[in-house]
């Protein structure tokens, strides 16, 4: 099987299909891995929690629970003076049974715990052009750099941008959802910065503050670590080397791309930090409370970049075959319920879980691409819809 993409679904693919005892190679654009901003925080909750427990081989699944924080399950929505507007249970937090509850990661330690276990697997600065069809049912990927790969199974986690969608639907709209965000991290590391940071930020999984439909709004996440990731891997059987990363809270500055303070994409992409934070600040302006800023004057500049937010049309039935799509790739949703990452996780245990039965089955493989398919659809453009509501309602998305 060939995946394209080294993302965290991709990842957790490959794991997933090697514990099946599938022969798999994963092909990632990016010259190394730390080519590009990975991003901080990811929140999941039970359907992530349970792609990743189906996929990963145990050890490696309870490393990654071991790096994981604990704070108080619950989201909440407070207006710009802090009132709060709404305060619920997070996903996943009312599971029975065993499984652990919803949890903040910090994604690049999730990323080094799964490419841990898969270091001859995964191929670097590989760009996909094309793949083509074989007359025996194959397929064949052919990547800018000469390389070619062939397989039975060619799955697209190249996410919101990917290249595989582009040549498996072409016709499939991934649309601008209108908002932008600034997003950096607090650290926590001193005991004077901690001291600074509100009491009610820690009372969450994760907070918005919001102005209301139409105008800037603040997210805030707690990433306390049950145990530092580099001492957690230096203790796992065998060890595995995890960079270093203290306690911080994930903290982002959004608003919609029509907001007359906020400046159109090119121009934060051509910003530095400092650039950046100045143009979050005159985003929020003075009528804030001043718990807000009190906290973006704790912001780690360094950390700043911007991002635009997409989400995806819904797309009709499409003919299965060899080739397929999982997380981004084919449904980019909003943030804003905190389900993209906890899906594209979903998406790798459904479709492991589809291909492992077909085989036992003694079944074809378009088969189980299609079982999995008219499944992933119809779960994951539900949350899509949903996301999109709830962006509408809080945060101004289109």
């Amino acid at each position: 099987m060939i995946i394209v993409g080294a993302g965290l679904g991709g990842l957790t693919l490959a794991h997933g299909l090697r514990s099946q005892g599938i022969d798999v190679a994963v092909y990632e654009r990016d010259v190394h891995p730390g080519a590009r901003p990975q991003g901080y925080r990811v929140q999941l909750d039970e359907p992530g929690l349970a792609g990743l427990d189906h996929c990963l081989p145990a050890p490696l699944f309870q490393l990654c629970l071991a790096t994981a924080g604990a704070p108080p399950a619950r989201v909440s929505v407070r207006s710009r003076h802090l009132e709060v507007l709404a305060d619920k249970a997070a996903a996943g937090s009312s599971r029975t049974g065993d499984g652990p509850g919803p949890h903040p990661f910090n994604r690049p330690t999730l990323r080094q715990i799964m490419l841990s276990g898969l270091r001859d697997q995964v191929h670097y600065g590989a760009r996909l052009v094309a793949y083509q069809h074989e007359a025996d049912g194959t397929v064949t990927a052919r990547f800018a750099d000469g390389r070619t790969a062939g397989a039975d199974l060619l799955v697209g986690a190249d996410g919101v941008n990917s290249a595989v969608r582009r040549i498996l639907l072409p016709d499939a709209g991934v649309e601008d959802a209108g908002l932008r965000l600034v997003y950096g991290k607090i650290p926590l590391e001193g005991g004077s910065t901690r001291a600074g940071v509100p009491s009610w930020v820690f009372d969450s999984i994760f907070t918005v503050v919001t102005g209301g439909p139409g105008h800037p709004h603040l997210g805030l996440g707690p990433v306390e670590f049950s145990h530092r990731p580099d001492q957690a891997g230096l203790a796992h059987t065998p060890p595995v080397a995890l960079s270093p990363v203290g306690d911080y809270v994930a903290c982002m500055v959004g608003a919609p791309a029509d907001h007359p303070a906020m400046p159109s994409f090119d121009e934060l992409r051509g910003l530095a930090p400092a650039g950046l934070r100045d143009a979050a600040l005159g985003i929020l302006g003075d009528d804030w409370h001043e718990d807000i800023h009190r906290l973006l004057s704790l912001w780690d500049t360094d950390s700043l970049f911007p991002l635009r937010i997409s989400t995806a049309a819904p797309v009709p039935a499409w003919k299965p075959g060899p080739v397929t799509l999982i997380g981004d790739a084919i449904h980019a949703m909003s943030p804003v319920l905190a389900m993209g990452a906890n899906t594209a996780l979903r998406d790798a245990g459904e479709l492991t879980r589809a291909l492992s039965e077909a085989a036992r089955a003694g079944e074809p493989l378009v088969d189980a691409v299609r079982a999995y398919e008219n499944r992933m659809t119809d779960y994951a453009f539900s949350i899509v819809a949903d996301s999109r509501q709830t962006g509408q309602q809080r945060v101004g998305q289109r």
